[in-house]
């Protein structure tokens, strides 16, 4: 029986291995030269985050393009092994801020309910994994720009090159993350709920797992709308600063030449 769970769940175990091993080394001997106290907890979290959204935003994606788009369809075995995969980084992530950044009741929740959704849908029912593949693309496809944009966001104040690379990618980034999370997410919210509220996954799966999921779903969403609001006062006050320091210089190489 040992056996029997090992061997369905290799992917799973094996992977939050790999993500823990990535985590400590990336803790340990990559970071801790440019980022200091909670900002290098967070950037050997983004360390693991870069690998798995790369990663599953491929895999995913493919799984979309590849199979037939039905919400309702038992799980494939490899639908089940990229769960398994991106169950184990939200276990090591989730570990990880509960305990560096207990806090952060927003993160925490989305990794919660993350989690909780493929769990159900891996182990429970074994059905409706094309919804999980939809939902990690949408998640997942800003991962790698969103990891190298909070790394250099985070050094900006110590490393020239890290301020270079912030500046020259928040307006990309930040129309990016709009337009993926603000704009088809809700719509792939929308289409969700459609189905499963419909009653048209009942033959697959009880009422209330149905109601579940699309709060789970909602919640994801409400934490995007959060962070795309965020992204956009951030980016306003930031270039308000720039222009009001551009024009503090113009001023005084004007009144040094007039001098």
């Amino acid at each position: 029986m040992h056996m029997a769970f090992l061997s369905d769940n290799l992917v799973l175990i094996a992977s939050v291995c790999l993500f823990t091993a990535v985590y400590f080394i990336g803790y340990l001997f990559v970071v801790h030269k440019l980022y200091k106290g909670q900002l290098r907890y967070d950037a050997a979290s983004c360390g693991i985050s870069l690998i798995h959204g790369s990663a599953v935003a491929v895999l995913s994606c493919h799984q979309i393009f590849s199979q037939k788009w039905v919400l309702d369809a038992p799980n494939t075995h490899m639908q089940d092994k990229i769960m398994e995969y991106s169950m184990a980084y939200f276990i090591v992530d989730l570990v990880n801020y509960v305990i560096t950044n207990p806090g952060d009741y927003l993160f925490i929740g989305h990794h919660v309910a993350t989690l909780t959704y493929m769990i159900s849908c891996r182990y429970f029912i074994e059905h409706g994994a094309m919804s999980v593949m939809c939902l990690i693309a949408a998640g997942e496809i800003t991962s790698p720009i969103q990891n190298i944009w909070t790394l250099s966001r985070m050094a900006r104040e110590d490393s020239p090159t890290a301020k270079k690379i912030y500046t020259n990618l928040s307006p990309f980034f930040t129309l990016f993350f709009t337009v993926v999370r603000g704009g088809f997410g809700p719509y792939l919210t929308w289409v969700l709920g459609k189905f499963y509220l419909g009653g048209h996954a009942d033959k697959i799966m009880p009422r209330w797992l149905a109601c579940c999921w699309m709060f789970k779903i909602a919640f994801a969403i409400f934490g995007s709308m959060v962070w795309v609001y965020k992204l956009w006062v951030g980016l306003i006050k930031f270039y308000s600063k720039r222009s009001t320091s551009d024009r503090r210089k113009s001023e005084v190489t004007l009144q040094q030449k007039q001098e």
